[in-house]
């Protein structure tokens, strides 16, 4: 990485730059760690990954400050724009029902980092931005030793229980990942296409380390198999071949080695196919299914559940802090009509969870924050940002990423860091 404009900054993860007195090695050092830290803390358990992110942040802001590195004011009007979604929890607040409203209060407390973080990186200096963004390999290695500690612990649970891989389903492999990572699987699919992303475009290294990694990553992308973030990362690799379209007859090795591997995930990993059977059974091929055994026919109610709710609510909203409750009366009375229990479910789409939540002008805000982040995007053309709006655009429609912690943090984080970051990490 190239150094910023403040000349006592360490930018690289190396030895300390020779020549700088000791103490500003030192806090060289420490910056480098801190960054680091940052991004392993989408790995820790759920209090101490929130203690570490704003750590980090205010540690960083502290540094800031003290380097005199100017920033400009209109980073803060900026940061202004972006956060101002978040506003809308707090004034509903006054609004909700008193009963209500100790959940609504949690919401706010959880999703206060997408007001705090785009603050905190207009605050934080340039230089020290950038290098963070140098340090976005970090979250490539969580990704791998989480994945590797949560296939490990399948393993040695298939082992003592004596059972065949096969015979299990593709949701009791996803529990026992959760259960040993800490990490929702859709999310963590998340987390594995932006590495792969990540190391396409920003890994320290290169050649043949730099594709096993890749490989890795989607075997373990696989493996997991949550549909919205593959079909985010076929797109961006489609729109990566095509930006380097001009030397891609040097990588055939390249692909066919992604081939193999691919065509090996779907050999030994049987969860595979039962998810693409899933899909086959939902399209009227083989046996019919339903949505006791079918994930595919659960995300069809979903679906028929939340337009039903936005056609009685698309202009106001429920509130954000009763769209469970009224969500979780209608599963109860189509388990009741059906005869057997459904479940209860969330919107599973950020679009409609944030509609219903404070109806058409709340949506329209909401879009509005997404388009500012994907004309910055554009405008810098940094393809690391774009590509990571477009994971988040994809998978906002098949999951409510804003309801948990990790996903909150991810969003609020990434999307900060590269908005503020004028001078793109990961661009080609």
């Amino acid at each position: 990485m190239k150094p910023g404009p403040a000349a006592d900054i360490v930018f690289s993860g190396k030895a300390p730059v020779r020549g700088l007195p000791a103490g500003r090695q030192v806090w060289g050092n420490i910056d480098i760690y801190a960054a680091r830290l940052l991004m392993l803390s989408f790995f820790l358990p759920e209090k101490l990954q929130a203690l570490t992110v704003m750590v980090s942040g205010l540690y960083f802001v502290v540094r800031s400050v003290r380097s005199k590195e100017p920033v400009p004011g209109s980073n803060y009007l900026w940061a202004l724009a972006i956060s101002s979604f978040y506003l809308l929890y707090l004034l509903a607040v006054p609004f909700t029902p008193h009963e209500y409203r100790h959940f609504l209060s949690l919401l706010c407390q959880q999703k206060a980092s997408l007001l705090l973080m785009p603050f905190v990186f207009a605050i934080t200096a340039q230089s020290f931005r950038t290098l963070i963004a140098g340090e976005l390999i970090y979250l490539v290695y969580g990704c791998v030793a989480s994945c590797i500690v949560g296939n490990a612990d399948f393993a040695w649970h298939i082992w003592r229980a004596k059972e065949a891989a096969h015979s299990l389903s593709h949701v009791q492999y996803r529990v026992m990942f959760e259960r040993s990572t800490g990490i929702h699987p859709t999310y963590m699919s998340m987390f594995l296409a932006f590495s792969v992303c990540i190391t396409l475009l920003a890994a320290p290294f290169k050649g043949i380390l730099k594709y096993l990694l890749v490989y890795a990553l989607l075997i373990f992308l696989l493996a997991l198999l949550a549909k919205s973030p593959i079909i985010a990362l076929v797109v961006i690799l489609f729109h990566y071949a095509y930006v380097n379209r001009k030397g891609l007859y040097r990588y055939k090795l390249v692909f066919l080695g992604l081939l193999t591997s691919l065509a090996a995930a779907c050999f030994f990993i049987p969860f595979i196919g039962q998810r693409v059977k899933e899909v086959f059974q939902f399209a009227g091929v083989g046996k019919p299914g339903n949505v006791m055994d079918n994930s595919v026919y659960v995300r069809k109610l979903i679906w028929t559940v939340d337009t039903g709710l936005l056609r009685h609510y698309w202009l106001t909203g429920i509130g954000p802090g009763r769209v469970l409750q009224v969500l979780h009366e209608r599963y109860f009375f189509y388990s009741v009509t059906n005869h057997f229990f459904v479940g209860y479910f969330d919107p599973h789409n950020e679009y409609f969870s944030e509609w219903l939540s404070f109806g058409i002008l709340g949506f329209l805000l909401f879009l509005s924050v997404l388009i500012l982040h994907a004309v910055k995007a554009l405008r810098t053309k940094n393809y690391l940002y774009q590509y990571l709006l477009t994971i988040l655009f994809i998978t906002f429609s098949t999951e409510t990423l804003l309801s948990r912690q990790e996903g909150v943090l991810f969003f609020s984080v990434f999307t900060s860091l590269f908005f503020f970051c004028s001078k793109p990490s990961g661009s080609t």
